[in-house]
Formats: C-alpha cells, structure tokens, sequence
C-alpha cells in the first residue's frame, strides 16, 4: 500500500530517538538499515521511535473526529467538509479523515513489523529478545485494534515492506486479525516490565498488554478472559484511582499518574507532533483561551439546543456527578486552574458555540512549554477506570446482562462514587453504558462502546441521526482501492 511504500527503514530512523530522552527524538539518518541494528541499544532507540504515530496530530489529535463525532456525544462546531459527513453518516471513501486515520495506523503497523524482524535476526539472547519483541507487539496491536474496529477486516501485515516484494495485501477476515492482537497482547504481557522508572516511565507495560486484553476479550464476548485479564491488573498493586476525577485531565497531576494505564506521552513546545494538539480543537473559539491563535471549537458536546432532548452528553450526567464540570463548560462555570495568572477562566452565561457548551477536558489554557497545538498533557488511552468498569462489564455479562456480584459492584462503585453518587446494588447494561459513557466521554471510547453493546444504531436514531447498518463500518479509503486491486469496499460504500 502506498503509505507502507513511503515508509522504507531510512524514515524509521528519522523517527528513532534516544532512549535519553522518550520525547526529543533525533534523526539518525546516517545510519542504514544493515548498520543500525547492532546491539540492544539500538533496538530500544528504534522502539522509543515506534511511539511516534501516536503522537502524531492524526492519530492522537484528531481521532476525535473517527470515535467520537459519529456518536451522541459530539458535534461539529461548525461546517467542515472532512468530519461533518462523519457525523451526518454521509461519509464516502474519499473522506481525508478516514485515509489519514487509516494510514497512521498502519505506518505504526510498519514500524513495529521492521523491529520485530529485526531483532529476531539480531544475536542477541532470548530472555534479552523477549522484552524488546514484546514492546513491538503491543505497538502494533494497538494499532489493529483500532482498525479492525473501525474497518472490519483489513489486511494483516506481519512483515516489513521490502522492494521487489508484492506489497498488496487483501483484507484478512475480521477474526484472524483478533487472533493476531490477541497473540501480540498475550505476549507482551508475559515479557514487558510490570512498570517502567525514570526516563523510561509511560512505555508498554504488562498492566497496559493485559488491559488491552480484557478490552479485547469484551469486544469478542469472550467473558471469562476479559474478567481474568482485567483482574490481574487490579492484582498487579501497580494502579489506584485518583482521588479527583479532574486530576486526569489538569497539568502536574495527569501525567503518568497512577490512574495511567497507557498514555502517549507529550512534551509541550518540542518539534511539532510530540505535543497535544486537542486543546486546539476542543477550546472555544473566540475566548482568549490558549492566547495563540485562540482555540477552533471544532468538536462541542451535544445538547438539547442542538439535538434531541436526553440524548446528549450535557444532559446525560446525573444531579451531583462531579465529572460534569470537568468534562463539559457550562453557563458561568469558572475554571481556576485555565490561565490562574488572569484570574482563571469562566465560561459564558450565552455560551461560546452553537450547543452553548464547549468541552473541558484537555483544555488547559496558556502558560510556560504550551505553543498552538501543543501542550504537554499526556492523553490516556487506558485509565485505571477502563480496567475497572471492563472487569465489572464482564462479571455482569457472564451473569446475563445483570449482576449484583460484590465483585462487580466494588469494582463498578469505585468509579461511581469518586464521581459523587451513591453506590449502586445492582447494574445493567444500560447502567453500564451510561456510566461509561459520563466517565470517558471526549477520550475516543463511545464509538467503540456503542458498538460493543450492539446499541449503536438504536442510540443514534434516539439522538435524530439518520444511520444504517453498513455505517458501523468505515469505508475503506479510496486512495488505498485505487492502488490495490486485492482490496475489497465494504459494503454501501
């Protein structure tokens, strides 16, 4: 495919850092492929250029567009050609939103495919392999996950791309792509470190293989494994939740906490594409916020200004659920810690989009090492929060569909009541997804759990969208069909 063909090893090493510094990565294209891959020194500066994708404005800064604006959660905030077709479910293969998000992907694919070859060729011990293999691993079923979720069955690459090799790939069939996640995550678990220290600190790690795992084994109803894995990292020790639900999202708090599971990981005014870019898209436009360039306001909560009336994400939090206000900015709510050299921040009695709302978190305002589109926030994509509401998901599947298991509802009361409400004696599947949905809203999780309990159509239609069951699927982008023949469009599109 086209965007493995630009990614040839030369590209890998502009991307490889050194393990000094998991941030500031230099090129290192001196080297070539044959030179490089020497000692395991090598590998790690290779790995820490694995995370790179993640990082980058089209993966981690606006996937947003991909698992979050389709759902109820979320609108545009004003007319744009490439997402707000994506939330109408008029989107066609042609969209750039969907190519980019394909491409990143699998550039992160490719990467992790170069090194696993490589060290497998390396002379190297096995017990000094196994770690290096296994980060690798992970990488790259993050990277499937992701996709087979929204594309359903893609092509399933192994191997690095090599010149003179056939490089078209058809798509694999859905249920050999979860075999190669669920291999490539069963291993990291075994081999990655149960936590990294240092510099080190916020790489793979056996709690994030094994919470990826349980996430897994949910999406294929495999109950069992997904309460056994998500029970080892509750085991682990290694994981707590935050005493304030906020704290995940505010500077000096959120970064590699013990609520993170997985982040990527940012710095802030660093060479573009390793700071976060969401406050860019999510801050207001026309409030002063990030004092450059202000904040684009691309994506607001849904309301029932906008859309049907309790069915939006502003009208979905209980009375006293203290996630609200660190999710959502409402009518005259102040916010102390966005710009506190001015006083803090309030939000507008009138508002300041079409939803008179504008999402909170990852809006942390200006201040030293913050630049336009770059702030260094880390994003999580596995809170200690996600392992617990997938272990009490899975207790309550394999009793049914409803649980009163003490097990379950320690672990589901747990992330309940740090939001301020009263513990719950028993929980459902609705009770399941509503609380997922006020716990991780904005954080590129509803999309996936809409689709996970089967209620994605029936939910959208409830919000005033016009969707069909092919829209549950992506298209395949047009750039990809034009190139390789082997490809086949899903269906509808």
């Amino acid at each position: 495919m086209k965007h493995i063909l630009k990614f040839s090893f030369p590209i890998l090493l502009l991307f490889a850092v050194s393990c000094k510094d998991f941030l500031n990565r230099e090129p290192l294209d001196q080297l070539t492929e044959d030179s490089f891959y020497k000692t395991k020194n090598d590998v790690e500066k290779a790995l820490i250029g694995n995370y790179a994708p993640m990082q980058d404005v089209e993966w981690n800064g606006k996937d947003w567009m991909i698992t979050e604006v389709p759902t109820d959660n979320s609108a545009p905030g004003g007319t744009d050609p490439d997402f707000t077709p994506i939330d109408n479910f008029a989107v066609t293969p042609d969209n750039i939103v969907v190519a980019n998000y394909w491409a990143i992907h699998y550039r992160q694919i490719t990467l992790a495919n170069t090194i696993i070859t490589k060290i497998a060729q390396m002379n190297l011990d096995q017990d000094t392999k196994d770690p290096l293999t296994a980060e690798a691993m992970f990488l790259r079923a993050v990277a499937y996950f992701d996709l087979v979720r929204i594309y359903g069955a893609v092509p399933l690459i192994t191997e690095p791309p090599v010149f003179g090799n056939d490089l078209f790939y058809p798509r694999s069939s859905v249920d050999d792509v979860y075999a190669l996640i669920i291999s490539d995550f069963d291993f990291a678990s075994k081999h990655l470190p149960k936590i990294w220290s240092g510099l080190s600190e916020g790489r793979a790690t056996k709690g994030a293989a094994l919470a990826y795992l349980s996430k897994v084994y949910l999406t294929r109803r495999e109950y069992v494994k997904a309460r056994d894995a998500a029970q080892l990292v509750i085991a682990s020790g290694v994981y707590d939740l935050l005493p304030d639900y906020g704290d995940n999202f505010e500077l000096g708090t959120a970064d590699n906490s013990k609520e993170a599971v997985f982040q990527v990981q940012f710095t802030g005014c660093g060479p573009f594409g390793t700071g976060n870019s969401r406050q860019a898209f999510f801050a207001p436009w026309g409030e002063g916020i990030t004092k450059d360039r202000d904040g684009w306001g691309s994506q607001i909560p849904t309301s029932p200004i906008l859309n049907n009336p309790n069915t939006t994400i502003v009208d979905a939090f209980e009375d006293g659920d203290l996630r609200k206000y660190y999710t959502v900015m409402t009518a005259g709510k102040y916010y102390p810690t966005i710009n506190p050299g001015d006083g803090g921040y309030t939000y507008p009695a009138a508002g300041a989009s079409a939803s008179a709302a504008n999402i909170k978190k990852f809006v942390v305002g200006s201040g030293p090492n913050i630049c336009f589109m770059s702030t260094p926030l880390n994003s999580s994509l596995v809170r200690y929060s996600d392992v617990l509401l997938n272990y009490a998901e899975a207790l309550m599947e394999i009793s049914g569909g409803v649980t009163s298991n003490p097990l379950a509802l320690d672990a589901f009361n747990k992330v309940h009541q740090r939001a301020g409400l009263p513990p719950l004696t028993e929980i459902d599947r609705d009770i399941m997804l509503h609380e997922r949905r006020v716990e991780f809203a904005f954080e590129g999780h509803r999309w996936f759990d809409l689709l996970r309990s089967g209620k994605a159509i029936e939910t959208m239609l409830l919000h005033g969208k016009n969707i069909n069951l092919y829209n549950l699927l992506f298209p395949i982008p047009a750039g990809e069909m034009q190139i390789n023949s082997k490809l086949v469009q899903n269906p509808g599109y």
